[in-house]
């Protein structure tokens, strides 16, 4: 029976792993934390407890697949398109200006403290740290509902970018090694390969995957939507790692081209269990790697905080350089600090390669590990810090890439003007493009303020009035017309900043009615007291359209239903304006 030890080593994890984040949660600790402390207790740095790393290694590397192609599956490839410009000039400024600076830092630093490394050393560990971690990063995003936001937005592309840069870094290496001499005709050669197959592969992926998922879905037997999803995921992995290329880039475009159809949402339901499952190994395996002596800790964490201070501030000065604000520049800079896992396939090929040491490779995974486990946190209080640093920093120069032209107005619109009924909308996504639709239909005259450069471009030349910049900047509302706008709608779902921007409205806008959303109960408090007029709760009035659609289905008349939307409308009024708790007490 030896040869299922391993399910032994899973049982303690599985347990371990539940009793640490039942703890963690007591503490308020994301359980993300509790997986990576579970490795590390049972890990070579604590009390060593498994020995089977490479099976661990193996269902972590399925989690990661597994993940991305669960998230492709949320994004079309015109969402891509849409991003093409972080992906492309984005990503490719972050490989370079963070590889480059970190390889001088590296060489400076450990020459100052005498522990020199070669030049080829130094540059291998600049572009070994410049990639984030895909699987923490977009998981924790994803769980936050902060994936469709700018700073998602800009975390997504770059990381996009970051798992096709992969094969590039690993080729890399061969100039680096002191034992090989490239040809640059072989080099060449194998690049044209991989960029013919990897080309093959995915017009193959478009051409036959949707047809694929459409015969699976069309047989009715969950049994062969269980086997055709993992089928279509994994498939779509191994035949892009034949070409050379990610492992999980291959899943997560196999899920953009199934997005496009009308079954994607029953194999994201039927992949999510195994998602769940496989990427919290993933996170295990990452406190399971590491090993490291209690005196050398320190010195590991103090370089680990400095590599995410220096990447975060680069990752930032690539979103500025981008056209994003510095709100939002900071927020993607904190999510993209850390060093990622396809670090560790590097750092193992420069230890083969006789690029470095053995001493230098345990520092690294030490260093590695060490900004994954912080990542967590530095993503949950990214909004609060970029609230209170971007207005101190709001003396520094930045570049103003708007042209500041003022934007085309629908014909029956008429100028604004103090006065005059005129709304303000606030993020022009689904919610605000809606809202602008029924005021131009109505020929009420309104204005958009967008964070997003590309919807204020391609919005404007539609002919929407338009402007592009940050809702918690007080000169961005100004241009927007907030000062004489009767009504200012806040479509957007970045609770911090909304509850920022309230204040910045008043101010600017004392008589202005203001009209909030928001995604869940827990907020709404919060926003009335921030000084919103109305906040309009997503889940609450989902949760009213569905009462109101089955009355009307039994033919209730639809003055009791609307009736009946009222008194609930009340009753979530009272919840939060009622008398507190210890007031209510003293009465008794």
């Amino acid at each position: 029976m030896h040869e299922f030890d391993f399910l032994g080593e899973l049982v303690l994890i599985g347990v371990l792993a539940i009793a640490i984040i039942l703890i963690f949660q007591r503490l308020r600790i994301p359980p993300v934390i509790g997986l990576i402390f579970t490795g590390i207790v049972l890990g070579p740095s604590g009390i060593g407890a498994v020995y089977d790393e490479k099976l661990i290694g193996t269902l972590a590397e399925l989690g990661v697949i597994l993940l991305l192609f669960t998230i492709g599956l949320e994004f079309s490839l015109e969402e891509l398109k849409r991003l093409k410009k972080i992906v492309l000039v984005g990503g490719i400024v972050q490989i370079l200006v963070t590889g480059l600076a970190v390889s001088c830092l590296a060489f400076w630093l450990l020459y100052g403290i005498g522990k020199a490394i070669t030049v080829e050393a130094a540059i291998f560990l600049g572009f070994a740290f410049s990639v984030s971690s895909t699987a923490i990063c977009l998981k924790i995003l994803t769980d936050r509902e902060e994936l469709a936001m700018p700073h998602g937005k800009i975390a997504l592309g770059i990381l996009i970018f970051q798992d096709i840069a992969i094969v590039p870094l690993m080729i890399g290496i061969n100039f680096l090694s002191p034992d090989v001499a490239p040809s640059v005709e072989n080099i060449f050669r194998k690049v044209g390969f991989i960029l013919l197959f990897g080309a093959a592969i995915f017009t193959g992926f478009r051409l036959f995957m949707p047809r694929m998922v459409r015969l699976i879905a069309s047989l009715h037997a969950r049994e062969v939507l269980v086997i055709g999803a993992l089928v279509i995921c994994f498939g779509a992995a191994y035949l892009t790692s034949l070409a050379g290329l990610s492992l999980a880039l291959g899943s997560f475009v196999a899920g953009m081209v199934i997005a496009s159809t009308d079954e994607s949402h029953q194999i994201s339901l039927t992949i999510d269990p195994f998602r769940e499952a496989f990427t919290s190994i993933f996170f295990i395996s990452v406190g399971l790697l590491l090993d490291v002596k209690m005196i050398n800790l320190p010195l590991f964490v103090s370089i680990a905080l400095g590599v995410l201070l220096v990447k975060g501030l680069l990752v930032a000065g690539v979103s500025l350089f981008l056209g994003y604000s510095l709100r939002v520049s900071m927020m993607a800079g904190m999510a993209l600090a850390q060093i990622g896992e396809f670090s560790f396939v590097l750092a193992e090929s420069g230890l083969n390669n006789r690029i470095i040491t053995n001493e230098v490779f345990q520092a690294m995974l030490a260093i590695i590990v060490v900004t994954m486990i912080v990542t967590p946190a530095m993503i949950a209080i990214a909004p609060k810090v970029a609230d209170q640093v971007a207005p101190v920093l709001g003396f520094i120069p930045l570049p103003k890439r708007d042209s500041g032209a003022a934007p085309v107005r629908p014909a029956d619109s008429t100028i604004i003007c103090a006065g005059e009924i005129h709304a303000a909308i606030i993020g022009f996504g689904v919610n605000g493009q809606n809202v602008a639709a029924v005021l131009h239909a109505t020929n009420i005259s309104y204005s958009v303020l967008e964070v997003d450069r590309e919807i204020v471009r391609t919005m404007r030349r539609k002919g929407e009035p338009i402007y592009y910049g940050d809702c918690t900047e007080k000169k961005s509302l100004l241009r927007a017309g907030i000062d004489h706008a009767r009504a200012v709608v806040l479509g957007i779902s970045d609770n911090g900043a909304v509850r920022k921007c309230i204040p910045v409205i008043r101010e600017i806008n004392p008589k202005a009615f203001v009209i909030v959303r928001a995604r869940t109960l827990d907020e709404v408090d919060s926003l009335y007291k921030a000084g919103a007029d109305v906040v309009v709760t997503e889940k609450f009035e989902t949760s009213i359209q569905i009462f109101s659609q089955l009355l009307n289905h039994f033919t209730v008349e639809p003055e009791l239903i609307l009736e009946q939307q009222e008194i609930i409308r009340r009753e979530c009024e009272k919840i939060f304006f009622q008398t507190p708790p210890a007031a209510l007490t003293r009465q008794v």
